[in-house]
């Protein structure tokens, strides 16, 4: 199970590095060439022995930070029920400690992908639809395999962002969704808020 998570984090974060940097470019046959191309660049990262984890972690922040639509994600996350249900300042303290923990959940096993030369990684057919990019992955080890789809927008002003992953047909969003639903059915806003320091990423199977 940890080597499976180990292998959604190496692929999670290669697939949004690939666009960083092309803001500009809006064709998806290029966004999944790109996506091939800067594999070897975040595998390095992750394998070079003289960087710790925290090393690690800002330099792969710095790749794929300006290409995840953090705030869309969160927004999708809560739902288009609970959303409004925040005012101004409670919407960016949600962002805020979402995002937080979100990367604190997939780069705490970071670590375990040092080393692996077992995985391999494929990719099926793109998917277009309107102004949205979905990529088949798989990574396989070799005793397991993970079935992912990559889910990408298209910001006038930024290009293509990530906005959601699915992991073995199971949304990311929709799974933190499922989360929120049940908290805030019986408790409060600041409840949610307060619960968001310390919630972990919903459980991959």
């Amino acid at each position: 199970m940890k080597k499976q998570i180990a292998t959604i984090i190496l692929t999670f974060f290669i697939a949004t590095a690939a666009f960083a940097g092309q803001p500009d470019n809006r064709s998806p046959e290029a966004a999944m060439a790109l996506l091939q191309q800067s594999m070897e660049d975040v595998i390095e990262v992750l394998e070079d022995p003289d960087l710790t984890v925290e090393e690690q972690q800002q330099r792969i922040e710095a790749i794929v930070d300006p290409v995840f639509n953090y705030e869309l994600i969160a927004r999708l996350s809560l739902g288009p029920r609970n959303w409004p249900r925040l005012d101004s300042q409670q919407r960016r303290i949600f962002v805020e400690r979402f995002v937080n923990r979100l990367k604190d959940s997939y780069f705490q096993n970071i670590a375990l992908i040092e080393g692996d030369t077992e995985t391999r990684i494929s990719y099926g057919e793109l998917r277009e639809d309107n102004n949205r990019v979905h990529i088949p992955v798989r990574a396989g080890m070799q005793d397991a395999s993970v079935d992912m789809v990559y889910k990408f927008h298209l910001s006038e002003d930024r290009g293509w962002q990530v906005y959601d992953v699915e992991v073995n047909g199971v949304s990311i969003v929709a799974s933190f969704r499922s989360q929120f639903s049940q908290i805030l059915a019986d408790h409060s806003v600041e409840e949610l808020l307060e619960r968001l320091k310390t919630l972990e990423a919903p459980p991959v199977e």
